[in-house]
């Protein structure tokens, strides 16, 4: 058997870093979102390149990547009512929460207002 064989056979054994199908998520707050006066977000990464793209994904995919050691997952709370002011600081202090995880995730979430009811 040549080399080439030998790496051939081996490309083929499952490696446990087959790619990650990733199905990512924008949320929609409900009314009793709004009642509640907040929604959880779920973000993740690539675990070794903080520079790789952060995902937006729902709950009950959320419980799929935990298991996947390649990949970080940060949770924030995402306050949707209250003064503009209120709003900005509440959420400015979930990202930097976040960011503990996923350093760059502030940029990902640039308008801390999103989703807020005028």
């Amino acid at each position: 058997m040549t080399n080439k064989d030998n790496y051939n056979n081996i490309k083929k054994l499952p490696s446990g870093l087959e790619k990650l199908k990733i199905l990512t998520y924008i949320p929609k707050p409900s009314k009793g979102d709004y009642s509640t006066g907040y929604i959880t977000r779920f973000f993740i990464q690539k675990v070794n390149d903080i520079s790789s793209p952060i995902y937006e994904i729902n709950a009950n995919y959320s419980s799929n990547i935990e298991s996947k050691v390649y990949y970080v997952l940060t949770s924030l709370d995402w306050r949707l009512v209250g003064t503009l002011d209120e709003i900005k600081k509440s959420n400015a202090a979930s990202v930097r929460l976040a960011s503990a995880d996923i350093p760059k995730i502030g940029l990902y979430l640039p308008n801390l207002l999103q989703f807020h009811k005028k």
